[in-house]
């Protein structure tokens, strides 16, 4: 017999609905509540509320909105809200019940802007230190990348801003610190703190940046650092390795990045601080004949300059302090009278040029401290570590595109980001531990009945008694 048309009545009262047991036991909101202890909120936060006035919502409750609005997806604060009500398993999460009244979207964006990047940067610190106690996290070996992040801006909102050019070339002068900071001609009125960037073979992005090292065991996020989108690779190396430090209380032994980290200046700090680059450096491209290149140019130390293959001498020519580099330069009358010269010198006015690094020896060093098949196989690994972390952030996190607007809150996203793809990683390994101790015993138990077995074999009796 067929059945009747459903049709919902809806009741005055629901007796006996429980939230908690409509909630299955293996679902993965139950156990981050089981892992991660969001109460920290409360007294990180505590000196930032009054004792009068109107009673907020729970700070606890304001996390975990957050940690949804990334660990779900969704786009923004206003859709988080919007669907919330229609969620058991997040109102649970929360701490709501069905017929509860939940919060304004405007909530979340007061309480932010109140707490700051600080709070969520303790978020991070402390699921990275529970993935670490868990064993996830060797410290030793790391992989730094970055990648860029749309901003919430359009590019149609870029301007000249000629006035803000001229206060900012007027603040460069007075400030000596800093004199090769460059001055920014257009900045976007939606959100002044993106930047334009491209990378190669890339589009032009209006955003940011997120440099990130990746501990080589389990893939965890160690740092994260969150910059402007023109802010270049090497400038950033140094910071995310001291964050990683200080997060993980581990010494970096070997540090594996691709060929944007490779300037002197970092393979000078990192040889100060005993710390094995597998970096690659930049060669710069030479229209000169192979036989002519800058390698066949030997350098006298005493002399201080360089012998070109005809065993003429290069001397020192003009010091570049921002490019720290200097120039060996050879007089044109000399070329001129060398029967090498239209394969060597490219110049229609000067002489034969040599362009040498201040940190060469730092250079070199670098380049002979791992060998090819160890340097190929640390680039493979920093391939599906680093940028499959990019990867993943982007796929399940919608990490490519900033949901808010400023440097600062762009920062709470990556940390948050970040934060929760290493719980995923520790909810796995949490689960696997109990199996993994269960195969062992049984492999023991095994190991003790082989031993037994041969054990009888050797006392002289038949096989068949044994069997």
């Amino acid at each position: 017999m067929m059945g009747k048309t459903q049709q919902l009545e809806p009741k005055l009262f629901y007796h006996g609905v429980s939230l908690d047991r409509r909630i299955p036991s293996d679902h993965p909101l139950r156990r981050i509540q089981q892992v991660v202890d969001f109460t920290f909120i409360r007294s990180q936060v505590a000196d930032l509320y009054g004792s009068c006035g109107h009673t907020s919502v729970d700070p606890v409750v304001l996390l975990k909105l957050m940690f949804l609005l990334f660990y779900e997806n969704v786009k923004s604060e206003r859709q988080l809200m919007a669907q919330l009500p229609m969620r058991l398993d997040w109102l649970w999460f929360c701490g709501y019940d069905i017929d509860d009244q939940t919060p304004d979207h405007s909530v979340l964006s007061k309480a932010r802007r109140r707490w700051g990047a600080e709070v969520f940067s303790t978020f991070f610190e402390t699921i990275l230190t529970q993935c670490v106690q868990a064993g996830l996290v060797d410290g030793e070996i790391i992989h730094v990348d970055s990648s860029m992040i749309d901003a919430n801006a359009s590019k149609d909102s870029l301007q000249c801003q000629v006035r803000l050019v001229s206060d900012q070339l007027y603040d460069q002068l007075e400030q000596t610190s800093e004199p090769d900071k460059p001055l920014e001609k257009h900045i976007s009125t939606t959100d002044p703190d993106a930047r334009l960037s491209k990378k190669k073979y890339s589009r032009t992005t209006l955003g940011y940046k997120d440099h990130r090292s990746v501990d080589d065991k389990a893939g965890i996020v160690t740092a994260t650092v969150t910059t402007p989108a023109n802010v270049t690779d090497d400038k950033v190396l140094t910071e995310v390795i001291e964050q990683h430090q200080h997060a993980t209380g581990k010494e970096v032994e070997m540090v594996a990045a691709d060929m944007a980290y490779g300037t002197g200046e970092n393979y000078k700090m990192l040889h100060e601080q005993g710390i094995t680059p597998c970096i690659s450096h930049q060669q710069r491209s030479s229209r000169c004949h192979p036989d002519f290149n800058h390698d066949k140019f030997i350098y006298d130390a005493k002399q201080d300059c360089y012998l070109c293959p005809a065993g003429q001498k290069l001397p020192r020519h003009q010091e570049k302090p921002r490019e720290n580099s200097i120039i060996y330069r050879a007089d044109r009358q000399t070329c001129q009278s060398c029967r090498h010269l239209k394969q060597c010198v490219s110049s229609q006015q000067f002489g034969r040029q040599i362009r040498r690094n201040v940190n060469t020896e730092h250079i070199e060093w670098a380049d002979g401290c791992l060998s090819k098949y160890e340097r190929k196989r640390l680039m493979a690994r920093r391939k599906y570590k680093a940028e499959g972390s990019f990867a993943d952030a982007a796929n399940n996190h919608g990490f490519k595109r900033c949901r808010l607007r400023g440097i600062e809150k762009a920062t709470i996203q990556n940390q948050m980001i970040a934060a929760i793809q290493n719980l995923r990683k520790l909810l796995r390994a949490i689960n696997l531990k109990p199996a993994a101790g269960a195969c062992k015993r049984l492999i023991e138990r095994l190991k003790r009945h082989t031993i037994n077995a041969l054990g009888l074999l050797r006392n002289s009796e038949p096989l068949e008694t044994v069997i």
